[in-house]
């Protein structure tokens, strides 16, 4: 996971999977349904650095029935509390959520 702090990691991953909706994280790599869910944060975070940047893309699995926007848009609001709460002098950071799939 490149070369991160390991409590950035712990940090986002203890944000998303206290969110309401939220059913467990997704498997990015994943090429079929059946090994989809993942307890694995590096296999449902993806990493990249572009002009001093952090960019994380999270990969998750929603409860069906629930608002996927206010679901999607409180993974972003609650990953930059945390960072910015918890991770002094933490660089500048962008947070794109992809919902996987749907789970009854």
């Amino acid at each position: 996971m490149n070369n991160i702090d390991p409590f950035i990691i712990k940090t986002i991953y203890d944000s998303v999977i206290t969110i309401p909706g939220v059913v467990a994280l997704a498997n990015y790599t994943s090429n079929s349904s059946d090994d989809l869910i993942t307890n694995d944060i590096s296999k449902a975070i993806e990493i990249e650095m572009k002009d001093d940047i952090y960019q994380f893309k999270i990969h998750v699995v929603l409860l069906n029935g629930v608002n996927i926007l206010d679901v999607m848009t409180e993974i972003q609001i609650r990953i930059k509390y945390e960072l910015e709460k918890n991770v002094k002098n933490f660089v500048n950071h962008t947070v794109t959520v992809a919902v996987d799939d749907l789970m009854l």
